[in-house]
């Protein structure tokens, strides 16, 4: 049934990351607040603390959007005690950034 579903889409000239992309968007992505504790931009890492005190690392991959207010950023750019929010997909207890915004203010040091 999925190679149907697959062929089908691919015929009607939709390739099928795209579906799947789509399938994440729709079903499996959360969303989150917290604080940065830490930003590994060499391991593309980054651990916030929620509101209830619990820590939890994300892996950010190179095609998750980062942003600051209107801005594209780097993951470098992210600082501890920064304001996040996370948008993320689960899978076997990993967490991954689908797009993170950087709810630092603009005038912030």
């Amino acid at each position: 049934m999925l190679k149907i579903m697959v062929l089908s889409l691919l015929a009607a000239g939709v390739s099928a990351s795209a579906w799947a992309q789509a399938s994440i968007d729709n079903h499996q992505v959360k969303s989150i607040n917290g604080t940065v504790v830490n930003v590994d931009s060499v391991g593309n890492v980054i651990t916030i603390k929620t509101a209830d005190q619990q820590q939890m690392a994300f892996a950010v991959p190179e095609t998750a959007s980062i942003m600051q207010q209107t801005h594209a950023i780097g993951l470098m750019d992210i600082r501890a005690t920064d304001p996040v929010t996370i948008q993320y997909i689960s899978s076997s207890g990993k967490y991954t950034v689908v797009s993170l915004v950087d709810n630092k203010s603009a005038t912030s040091p």
